[in-house]
């Protein structure tokens, strides 16, 4: 009886580690599968492009990497504050579409509002792309100009019902 009380207490105790052992494998997984970003964004370790950042694919030198630190950050601020604006104005249009009469001047409004904003944003966008290339060597130049045309490239246009 002794013996079957034993057995049963290390098969729980078997059971109960390798389920602790696969949570544990589990958590690692997912805490290394989105690596931090140098500037705090989270991205795939594996990606489409590569798995690697853009600093890394580059091989920025260390000024290099410290000139370009100082543009993204207010970069990246200015694009959120312009993508924040575009949501609004989206949001804005689709009540007025709810509209049981629609406003159609107001939609056209609200449609031009919104194609402004995207063309500030692309402006910026382009303006930041440029500026940092100028910051490259020829090499670095044109693997930055691969990246972004690869990456563009891999997005597809949503189709509408």
């Amino acid at each position: 009886m002794r013996d079957n009380i034993l057995k049963y207490i290390l098969i729980v105790s078997l059971v109960l580690n390798f389920s602790f052992l696969g949570a544990a494998g589990y958590t690692h997984y997912k805490q290394t599968r989105y690596r931090p970003a140098p500037f705090g964004y989270g991205v795939p370790a594996h990606g489409p492009a590569g798995g690697t950042h853009l600093f890394e694919e580059l091989a920025l030198k260390p000024e290099q990497f410290e000139a370009f630190h100082e543009k993204a950050l207010p970069f990246h601020a200015a694009i959120a504050k312009k993508k924040q604006e575009v949501d609004r104005l989206r949001t804005s249009l689709f009540d007025l579409m709810r509209a049981d009469k629609p406003d159609r001047k107001a939609i056209g409004a609200t449609i031009t509002e919104i194609n402004r904003a995207q063309e500030e944003m692309q402006k910026t966008v382009v303006a930041h792309m440029l500026e940092f290339k100028s910051m490259l060597d020829r090499d670095q130049q044109q693997k930055f100009l691969n990246m972004i045309e690869g990456a563009m490239g891999q997005h597809r246009e949503m189709q509408c019902p």
